[in-house]
């Protein structure tokens, strides 16, 4: 629900109005201007037992206060001042109500009757009917609207107070009911109704098995890891680590792939370097034979050039037996040297052309080795470069290799990591829905609230609230919310402990983040927040406030900011400070001055007959 206006209303009265915004409204200003008396007025519309009128209020007879409904329906409430009856218009109606009501109600919530203020806007926004706690053996009750009221309407008192933001009072009394009110809101379901209750011998019997359950619970939320985050968190986390897996799975199967191409590579260029060795060794062998046939063939040619010469003196200068043919002078004819020099010079001279012949082949197969010697070699050495190039790619992406493999254990320790996580939690829940279906058979250990919140939906909500302080640059961490004693912790520190400026900061953003968090989940809830002085003794460590439009640097400024910007419900502010100038831009912002000339004088105007 939303609500529209606030109007005050009477017979030859200028009314008193404010018209709320959707999203955020600021009253702010001098002080004893009426700022809180429109807190006040609000809660009285919504079925508080009574109204502190203040002096300007005299004459007014009338309070209207517009609301529009989650269906978009608009209607009018209207109360007198001291009266216990409120009046339905279904319109928007701005001024002084001279018509009858569409429907009459009770101001008092009255489970006996639907006849009443309270049942009615229960119905209205969906919760009508919803039962709650009373105590610790299963009694229940049926949801009243002030009992969530005090969620999102904070006064200045309360504000500051010691008292829980859960709580409406100190002491014991209804502590059970306004704890699982809490639980209603964050979980969306109210208790179930009781239907045949266990026996005696029965509820003992279940609330031990409650204890166990409790213990085995709490076991396991000490495993639960603290900055570990919800489970929610927990399954995004896991979600971006499948995903980040599968991105790294593909680049190292990109970079494995290069590997083994330059490997494979590198082992086929091994391979024809290999050959290219073994034909240059046969080569090489081929060149040394065939050089030393050479020497044998130029050797040869060398004796046979020796004997032509040789044989020439010796028939030339010796008498007596043939030094060629052996016959005796007496034997030998005329010119017999001669005719025998001529045969061996013949036969010299063929043999020198054969060998001749021989060599030169032979220069010829030598010339053609050594070529292709050349070739090959030519050949090995660009084979070489290339095997150089492939060991550089190999070195290059085995170091590319390296961290992604790195990053790749990593994944998988985190993913386990988080898994487990999981399956704690999933555990945890197990172990609650078991507890859960005891303590619907009306059996709960004592000291403990029956429907105790489920772990992780308070683990959820507690990282709302620092969500929340975060948008607002509130220097804490670690916050939690302790369901059994209903109390809000920082760390170590209870809020209880906290000083008036932190205590008020903790509980503003307690109703903001539960508002926020139950409209974002679309469970059931009243849609709006009103703070009365959520900030006023708030002062912000080592920050200064400035007059610089250009330097807003404090948590004033980033709380206004934030509940125009993120916050999903509707925020109605009272404080004394000055909004930072661009919510006043786009808020419904008012100005109470209390200076008839300046701004407005305050929630009530300055009547003409008046001597204001």
């Amino acid at each position: 629900m939303r609500l529209l206006h606030l109007t005050f209303a009477g017979l030859g009265r200028t009314p008193a109005q404010v018209l709320f915004d959707p999203k955020l409204t600021v009253i702010y200003g001098a002080s004893d201007t009426g700022k809180s008396f429109v807190t006040e007025a609000i809660d009285y519309m919504l079925g508080a037992r009574k109204l502190s009128m203040i002096p300007e209020a005299e004459g007014y007879s009338q309070i209207l206060l517009g609301v529009q409904f989650p269906d978009g329906s608009v209607v009018t409430l209207m109360r007198g001042p001291t009266s216990s009856k409120v009046s339905v218009y279904e319109a928007d109606l701005r001024g002084l109500i001279y018509q009858a009501a569409d429907l009459e109600l009770t101001a008092q919530h009255s489970a006996r009757s639907s006849k009443n203020l309270s049942r009615y806007l229960l119905e209205r926004i969906g919760l009508d009917g919803s039962l709650i706690s009373t105590n610790d053996t299963g009694g229940t009750k049926l949801l009243g609207f002030r009992d969530l009221l005090h969620l999102c309407l904070v006064n200045e008192t309360r504000m500051v107070s010691k008292v829980s933001p859960v709580l409406r009072a100190t002491g014991t009394s209804g502590q059970t009911a306004h704890k699982s009110v809490l639980k209603l809101l964050l979980t969306g379901a109210g208790e179930p109704s009781g239907g045949d209750r266990p026996t005696p011998g029965q509820r003992r019997v279940h609330k031990g098995k409650i204890s166990l359950l409790d213990e085995l619970i709490l076991d396991l939320q000490r495993q639960l890891d603290p900055q570990g985050g919800n489970e929610a968190e927990l399954v995004e986390q896991l979600r971006r680590i499948l995903t980040t897996q599968d991105e790294a799975a593909r680049s190292l199967r990109e970079i494995t792939h290069q590997h083994a191409r330059a490997v494979a590579r590198r082992a086929e260029l091994s391979v024809t370097l290999g050959q290219y060795d073994q034909r240059l060794g046969e080569v090489d062998d081929l060149l040394g034979r065939f050089g030393l046939l050479r020497s044998q063939y130029e050797s040869d040619l060398a004796r046979l050039e020796m004997v032509s010469e040789a044989g020439s003196l010796l028939g030339y200068f010796r008498t007596g037996t043939c030094v060629f043919c052996g016959a005796e002078p007496e034997h030998q004819s005329a010119n017999h040297g001669h005719q025998e020099t001529t045969a061996l010079h013949t036969a010299v001279h063929a043999e020198s052309a054969k060998t001749q012949q021989l060599l030169s082949d032979l220069h010829l197969t030598l010339q053609d080795l050594q070529g292709q010697r050349q070739e090959i070699a030519d050949k090995r050495t660009v084979h070489r470069a290339q095997a150089e190039q492939a060991d550089t790619l190999i070195t290059h992406v085995e170091a590319e290799l390296q961290p992604l493999q790195v990053q790749a254990a990593e994944l998988m320790s985190a993913r386990s990591q988080v898994e487990a996580q999981l399956g704690l939690h999933r555990r945890i829940q197990e172990l609650e829905d078991v507890r859960a279906g005891l303590v619907a058979d009306g059996a709960v250990p004592g000291g403990r609230p029956s429907g105790s919140i489920p772990a992780g939906v308070v683990a959820e909500f507690d990282r709302a609230i620092e969500r929340t302080l975060e948008q607002w640059h509130v220097r804490i961490h670690d916050v939690a919310y302790d369901q059994y004693s209903a109390e809000l912790f920082v760390g170590d520190h209870a809020r209880s402990g906290h000083g008036k400026g932190m205590r008020a900061v903790l509980h503003a953003s307690f109703a903001v983040s539960l508002a926020d968090y139950c409209l974002r989940k679309e469970h059931r809830h009243p849609g709006f927040v009103v703070l009365d002085s959520p900030l006023v003794t708030y002062r912000q460590p080592g920050v200064r406030r400035t007059d610089d439009p250009d330097l807003p640097d404090s948590v004033i400024d980033y709380f206004y900011r934030d509940l125009f910007h993120r916050f999903s419900g509707q925020a109605i502010v009272v404080e004394n400070d000055d909004p930072p100038a661009d919510i006043v831009e786009q808020a419904h912002v008012y100005m109470f001055s209390r200076d008839p000339h300046d701004h407005r004088f305050g929630f009530f105007p300055v009547q003409p007959d008046s001597g204001q």
